[in-house]
């Protein structure tokens, strides 16, 4: 099976990855006021960084990181390509 980024999206509920990504990250309800501290950089006060858990949305209000879904965020917080994410992703959620 080719893993694309549609079947990943279709597959991985956004708000299940962002658990399992940032266990830290309070998610309440799918709303942009769910959040914590910012994984992308050295986030002392509380509530800077804010995600969407139906559309996998991100960003943060301090350092400006965010946009993208899902994918997007991985490839942030590993500092790899869209490939390698796809990649990396797959392993994870069992698809390979």
């Amino acid at each position: 099976m080719r893993v694309t980024a549609e079947l990943i999206k279709q597959a991985v509920r956004p708000a299940d990855y962002y658990r399992r990504a940032l266990p830290a990250l309070v998610l309440k309800r799918p709303a942009w006021n769910d959040g914590g501290l910012c994984p992308f950089h050295d986030d002392k006060q509380r509530g800077s960084f804010r995600i969407h858990a139906e559309t996998g949305g991100f960003m943060c209000f301090a350092c400006g990181a965010g946009g993208g879904d899902i994918i997007a965020f991985e490839m942030k917080r590993h500092g790899i390509g869209f490939s390698d994410a796809l990649a990396k992703m797959a392993q994870e959620w069992g698809f390979v």
